[in-house]
């Protein structure tokens, strides 16, 4: 339809009459309805644009979440210094045969005290697997915060991606607001001019209310959009009206380690941080099977000292040792085993599910890469996708302007040329997703690998 339009436009084009060009005057000077704001608010632009570096940076400086797994890890190495520590060594001094204050000395007996020193001997035997434990727990707790860390930031990116296609939204919805707004000029100074039935006017006003109404709509889901992604950026109590990032209009390049498929995926996922903390838990738990055993015997302590009695010091020795005539800790050392094999099938399990979220990141982010490429360049010769949309909305008006096509077909090609744009940015900014989930599923650092945006410090205004 659009190609036989074209065609007569080209071949006819004619002047324009009167009417329409006191029309088209009147809409460009935006004098002509009320919805002139549009336009005159379109034109306005922020004075900073937010980055994705930016937010990134934020989020992982000062949320609370990656401040609390900082602190766990704190807290997993203070237990690290308590388990390598000793048992403190125990002082007893003991007099015996000795007057009361103010009284007369026993008669017959000498005076004796006894000095002695007890050191427990279990806390030094049951030390290494204590200690091999705690250290295990603070290299799990150090892993569990580097994946609150990736996923925080992916968290973060998926919110930015969001804002912006939240503003691309509604800047396609003032747009075509403003773009409806001069047909309804048109078309008023057209029935004004008797050259044109009321029944159009009204059908151009209609649509372009419809459109507003729908801007409308977009600007809250923008507003909530932007309400999400200052919780990145603060303690979320300030405005978030005055945020702005940045809009991208290519798709990001595929990680250079990720272009192809590999075999080693199952060896590459092992390095993933919640991997890495399944196994370390694991260590841990077998480490705790040896400390279990290690408590059959309890309060083993090895003793010495000095005996002075009747003006002769002598020496005392001796070695404090429990029967394991019963086992009190048969149960724990059950626990502890049962506890080791669940954190085994765990691991296993995080290894299977790390594989196929790997899998599934690379599928989607090749196809959306690939379908991307095509819509920002084009194929087969073709201008590219908002190009061709933009075209089609331009002639359809042109068009109609010359009597060559309805005011239906304008308004066909208007509701086109916004799901076009809405369908553009929707799949570009699905595919930005896809690269940061893609990163995060290798176990890459998502700040530092991934791919600088193509933004030109563009940014749809608010």
């Amino acid at each position: 339809m659009f190609r036989n339009i074209a065609q007569y436009v080209r071949r006819r084009r004619p002047p324009l009459t009167k009417a329409v060009r006191i029309a088209t005057a009147a809409a460009g000077l935006g004098v002509c309805t009320p919805w002139s704001g549009f336009a005159q608010e379109t034109r306005s632009r922020p004075t900073g644009v937010l980055t994705l570096q930016e937010v990134l940076d934020s989020a992982l400086a000062q949320h609370p979440l990656a401040q609390a797994a900082v602190a766990r890890v704190r807290a997993a190495r203070g237990a690290l210094t308590t388990a390598r520590a000793f048992g403190n060594p125990v002082l007893n001094y003991d007099v015996e045969n000795a007057p009361f204050p103010g009284g007369d000395p026993v008669a017959g007996m000498a005076r004796e005290s006894m000095t002695t020193a007890m050191l427990p001997l279990e806390t030094i035997f049951q030390r290494g697997p204590r200690a091999r434990r705690a250290d295990a727990e603070v290299h799990a707790s150090e892993a569990d915060a580097s994946n609150a860390r990736q996923q925080l930031a992916l968290d973060a990116a998926r919110t930015y991606f969001r804002t912006a296609l939240a503003q691309v939204s509604v800047d396609a919805a003032r747009d075509l607001t403003t773009w409806l707004d001069s047909v309804v000029a048109y078309n008023r100074a057209r029935v004004e001019q008797g050259v044109a039935a009321e029944a159009d006017l009204i059908r151009a006003e209609l649509e372009r209310d419809r459109s507003a109404a729908a801007a409308t709509l977009r600007e809250a889901a923008l507003a909530r959009a932007r309400a999400q992604l200052g919780a990145f950026l603060g303690d979320g109590t300030r405005p978030a009206g005055d945020l702005v990032v940045g809009v991208d209009d290519a798709p990001l390049a595929m990680p250079a380690l990720l272009a192809a498929r590999a075999a080693e995926w199952r060896a590459d996922v092992m390095g993933r941080p919640d991997v890495r903390a399944a196994r370390a838990r694991l260590t841990a738990s077998e480490f705790g099977v040896s400390r279990e055993r290690s408590m059959i015997i309890r309060e083993l302590s090895a003793t010495i000292g000095t005996k002075r009695s009747a003006g002769t010091t002598s020496m005392m020795a001796g070695l404090s040792v429990p029967l394991p005539v019963f086992d009190p800790n048969r149960g724990e050392i059950v626990r502890a085993s049962a506890e080791r094999d669940a954190a085994a099938l765990d691991l296993a399990a995080q290894e299977r599910t790390a594989l196929g979220e790997l899998n599934g990141a690379y599928d989607a982010a090749r196809l959306l890469t690939e379908r991307t490429a095509l819509l920002a360049r084009g194929s087969d010769g073709r201008p590219p996708f908002l190009a061709r949309a933009d075209e089609a909305r331009r002639i359809a008006l042109g068009a109609y302007r010359e009597g060559a096509a309805s005011l239906l077909q304008v308004i066909d090609a208007a509701r086109a040329w916004n799901e076009a744009r809405l369908a553009f940015y929707e799949t570009m900014y699905a595919q930005h997703e896809s690269i940061a989930a893609l990163i995060v599923a290798h176990g890459d650092d998502l700040l530092t690998e991934l791919p600088p945006l193509a933004t030109r410090g563009r940014a749809i205004p608010r």
